[in-house]
């Protein structure tokens, strides 16, 4: 995956025994560019920050990032979401923490209102292509303040998780039911087609000219993050600033059975309406499907 450009991110629990050190390796090798962690003790939190360090330099700040949910109640609103995040932010005092905040719209003030701060944002879940639009409304909002307020910003990220692996077990559970025959060969297949959507809608904003401006001042472009996926999903998830989250596990299991072939996204959006579209044919709205999760989630708090 590294020596395709998209080296993982490792998923871990700090609070059960975590190996700093095998993190720290692995960074010095390149073959991780960040972690999604657990909130854990600030000594654990700055150990693991420090250990990626090297590579968020190396790279000017677009990987090697550490990301932690500020912790809230559930349905906590936008002003609450913010301080927490700042909090947290503050209280590890590590420019490649990243905080995770949820797309629900006061998740989505609180993520513009941490990028105009100069705090970087892991945002996720993100199921749906509207939900992905507007995150990006949020980014370019946070962003045109930050530029405003002189800040660096090539130091200020922005990471949209999308649980591939979720994604594709609920749209199959619907397709098991379903008697067509068409049904079958569609299994396992709803999560890269909206990958393959959502990689083209990031390409098109991207083209904008107001983009440009805030590029040239040094802003990063926002990350797609793909979790929780399967061998089969990691190689057709390979892209320009795409990035895995692995369990040591799943990574283990990925080097073993996924098939890397280089670039799999760029230029595939048509292909990726298409098969949405033969879902919806079999009766299977993944809008709908990515809104039952998006309540699934919120009632879990």
């Amino acid at each position: 995956m590294a020596a395709e450009g998209v080296p993982p991110w490792l998923s871990a629990d700090t609070t059960a025994d975590f190996d700093v050190d095998v993190l720290s390796h692995l960074a010095r090798r390149e073959l991780i560019a960040g972690a999604l962690l657990t909130e854990g003790p600030p000594a654990v939190l700055h150990r693991v920050c420090d250990a990626l360090a090297p590579v968020f330099l190396a790279t000017d700040g677009r990987a090697g990032h550490v990301s932690v949910a500020p912790a809230v109640g559930p349905g906590a609103g936008a002003e609450e979401l913010f301080e927490a995040a700042r909090a947290l932010y503050e209280r590890v005092g590590r420019g490649n923490l990243m905080v995770r905040l949820p797309v629900d719209a006061g998740g989505l003030m609180a993520l513009r209102d941490c990028l105009a701060e100069g705090i970087g944002v892991q945002a996720g879940p993100v199921y749906s292509e509207e939900r992905y639009e507007r995150l990006l409304d949020a980014f370019f909002a946070g962003m045109e303040r930050a530029l405003v307020s002189g800040l660096q910003l090539h130091e200020i990220t922005l990471v949209a998780e999308v649980p591939v692996g979720r994604l594709d077990g609920a749209v199959d559970a619907r397709l098991a039911a379903v008697p067509d025959p068409r049904a079958a060969g569609a299994r396992g297949g709803a999560a890269v087609a909206l990958a393959r959507c959502m990689y083209g809608i990031r390409e098109e904003r991207l083209s904008s000219d107001w983009w440009r401006v805030i590029r040239t001042g040094g802003a990063q472009l926002p990350l797609l993050l793909w979790t929780d996926p399967s061998p089969r999903q990691v190689e057709a998830l390979v892209g320009a600033n795409t990035a895995h989250v692995l369990t040591v596990e799943r990574l283990e299991r990925a080097a073993a059975e996924a098939e890397l072939a280089g670039e799999a996204l760029m230029g595939s959006a048509s292909e990726g309406r298409r098969a949405l579209k033969e879902l919806a044919e079999l009766g299977v709205d993944v809008e709908a499907v990515a809104r039952e999760l998006e309540r699934a989630g919120r009632g879990s708090g």
